[in-house]
């Protein structure tokens, strides 16, 4: 492993990053801090500013408490600034810790990445844990979307060092006499990685010595023949939308293996603890095809269903809720995942948006779901909303903003005679809904 080498893989893999601020995910192992050494040696030549964040999971008491410590030492001796990001150790039931923190774990990396103003996170992931991903997602049943591994670049982050084998990191921090933290949890066997880092792969490795190189490989192959794919489909394509179906044979048109990229695609934007299995895509095939079933629950009661000659998308239904007291400003998290807005800034970008009289601040205000029967500006509310492209299943919990005796705002639909306002000095009034409906 040489600086010069590293330098050039950079600029080959990301000219773009060149010259801009990199934000380094630092955990404390091995191969983190051999990105950030690498980084900060190499920056002078790249002309990149260099900074760190740690991401600190709160769930191995004082070792976690070690590692961020060393990793502020790591950075103060190299010069280079360092944030510490911390998770709360309570996770929903039900979700894989793994995931779990993974997910997390980037959100955090991402938000301190925009606070920095940094283009790009490096993660230090290796050719060994490429290799380790592909025997995961295989023994796990995931397509070859998933065995396609992990990506050079994904959004904002970027793997500087997947061309590199984990043992080549540590001969180069030894050889300049740097330390590092053993990270705990990567030894635990009771996660699935760690028995294929230390159980499943070596036991490759000692029968096929090349096989860490021709997995990774094999990854690279797919990810290049998913990048087609994925470019054809974005040209082919429809979605359905909420409140708005889409043509059958637009979607049943599809080649096998553009419908089963479809399916994970529409299931990738929308707000499922994780991917539709085999089953369920076989399922959407034959609904497709047959009408049978009639509808496909993908996850979260999220639903695809066949509806005549079109495809509709059902999202989980809502109840009605209670009255909830409202203010001049406030924001309201209700039931069912809406969030309503009285006043300020942010209820000028919400989906659903309208500017009242300010005598609206005089109160007293609450929200609350539309009453069955219930008619607004003469007309029955229900079916306004169904105008609207409301789906039916939030149509009995949809909000409505109520002020002394009057529904003042009906989102989605209008305000109410007489109370709307001017922008210059009204209030502004949103409603974000509990899904942004494909703008996610």
């Amino acid at each position: 492993m040489t600086l010069n080498g590293f330098a050039a893989g950079f600029r080959r893999h990301f000219p773009d990053l060149v010259g801009r601020p990199v934000l380094v995910a630092l955990s404390g192992g091995a191969d983190s801090v051999a990105l950030l050494y690498l980084l900060a040696e190499a920056a002078p030549e790249l002309g990149c500013v260099v900074a760190a964040a740690h991401v600190h999971h709160h769930v191995r008491g004082a070792a976690a408490d070690g590692d961020a410590a060393y990793c502020g030492e790591v950075c103060g001796r190299l010069g280079i600034r360092i944030v510490v990001e911390h998770l709360d150790p309570e996770r929903p039931r039900g979700v894989s810790p793994e995931a779990w923190w993974r997910r997390e774990r980037y959100r955090a990396l991402e938000a301190a990445r925009s606070r920095l103003g940094c283009a790009a996170v490096a993660t230090a992931h290796t050719r060994d844990d490429q290799a380790e991903t592909v025997l995961l997602k295989l023994l796990r049943g995931s397509g070859t979307r998933g065995v396609a591994g992990i990506r050079r670049r994904s959004g904002s982050v970027i793997r500087p060092l997947l061309d590199v084998r984990r043992a080549e990191l540590h001969e180069y921090l030894s050889g300049a006499g740097v330390t590092w933290r053993e990270v705990g949890s990567n030894a635990e066997r009771a996660y699935p990685r760690a028995r294929v880092r230390h159980d499943v792969l070596p036991a490759i490795v000692a029968a096929f010595p090349h096989g860490v190189e021709h997995l990774a490989s094999f990854s690279e192959d797919l990810a290049a023949d998913d990048t087609l794919l994925s470019r054809v489909l974005k040209e082919r394509g429809v979605w359905p939308r909420i409140g708005s179906p889409v043509p059958l044979d637009a979607v049943a048109a599809l080649p096998d293996a553009l419908l089963h990229r479809w399916v994970l695609e529409l299931s990738g934007r929308l707000p499922l603890a994780e991917p539709p299995s085999r089953r369920q895509i076989a399922q959407v095939r034959t609904l497709l095809s047959d009408g049978r079933p009639a509808a496909v629950d993908l996850g979260r009661r999220w639903v695809l269903a066949r509806r005549g000659d079109a495809v509709i998308l059902r999202p989980p239904p809502i109840a009605p809720f209670a009255p909830h007291a409202a203010a001049v400003p406030s924001r309201s998290e209700l039931p069912g995942g809406f969030v309503a807005l009285l006043g300020g800034e942010a209820a000028t970008r919400a989906r659903h948006r309208a500017v009242l009289r300010t005598r609206l601040a005089s109160g007293p205000l609450w929200w609350r779901s539309v009453a069955p029967g219930e008619r607004f500006e003469g007309a029955p509310a229900a079916r306004q909303l169904a105008a609207r492209g409301v789906p039916p299943q939030w149509r009995r919990a949809w909000p409505v903003l109520q002020a002394g005796a009057t529904m003042v705002w009906l989102p989605a639909v209008g305000v109410a005679d007489g109370w709307a306002g001017d922008a210059a000095d009204g209030v502004a009034v949103g409603l974000e809904e509990p899904w942004e409906r494909h703008d996610r």
